[in-house]
């Protein structure tokens, strides 16, 4: 019985960490966005070394993404074998 509600709650874990990659991995793009629209005012300003510091986050922003994504790759995966 126990064995059984262990693997119920991982099993939730699991669809529940799923979901909240989607949401990282907007949240994420949203942040991207902002953050774009930013460095953009920044060097309209003249602020280049700012524009260019926030740009490379933006890319950094996006290589976390990639990761997120191969997150919710595999454990998705992994719940469609269970089914």
């Amino acid at each position: 019985m126990t064995e059984e509600i262990e693997e119920e709650e991982r099993e939730e874990n699991k669809k529940k960490l799923a979901m909240l990659l989607v949401y990282w991995i907007e949240h994420n793009r949203e942040h991207a966005r902002d953050f774009k629209r930013w460095a953009e005012k920044a060097k309209g300003f003249g602020e280049r070394g700012v524009y260019e510091a926030i740009m490379e986050a933006v890319k950094h922003t996006g290589e976390v993404n990639e990761y997120l994504l191969k997150a919710f790759e595999l454990i998705s995966n992994n719940q469609e074998q269970k089914e």
